[in-house]
């Protein structure tokens, strides 16, 4: 049992190594911003985006001022850039941290962030933050919303 252990472990350590090689990898430690797990975080959300989630064109950046590195990509087939913010779950923000990243990162028309943090499974959840309330789009189709909502109505009238 322990010959498989340790074998499972070396191969973990193999392809870890592995990514460590990667040119976007390499590209990311080049900015010389942020510490290793902000940088590592932020090359396991890049893959997460690329394959995962289909992203297309997710480049990096980096912010000397906050210290981190944040990367830029369009989400599917649309072509608006979103800015999607890589950080270790155990990292914490605070409000005015958020609005200076925001206020560096984010498009001045349009203040929206995509929080991703990575857990040290590499687990990615995603988190959409915005300066200020947004109001949500309506129902696709009206015809339906109007049908539950006199459901609704009819159930309760009851």
């Amino acid at each position: 049992m322990e010959a498989l252990a340790s074998g499972e472990a070396a191969e973990e350590t193999e392809s870890s190594a592995g990514l460590l090689r990667h040119p976007k990898y390499a590209e990311m430690m080049a900015l010389n911003i942020g510490d290793g797990a902000q940088v590592y975080t932020a090359f396991l959300v890049f893959l997460d985006l690329l394959e995962a989630r289909n992203w297309k064109d997710v480049t990096c950046k980096g912010s000397k001022e906050l210290q981190l590195v944040y990367l830029l990509g369009c989400p599917g087939e649309r072509k608006e850039v979103k800015v999607v913010l890589p950080l270790p779950v155990h990292m914490s923000l605070s409000h005015e941290r958020i609005r200076r990243i925001m206020e560096n990162v984010c498009n001045q028309r349009e203040q929206e962030l995509t929080l991703a943090t990575v857990d040290s499974d590499s687990t990615v959840v995603y988190y959409q933050l915005t300066n200020g309330f947004v109001v949500p789009d309506p129902p696709d189709d009206h015809k339906e919303y109007d049908i539950k909502k006199c459901k609704k109505k009819q159930k309760f009238q009851r």
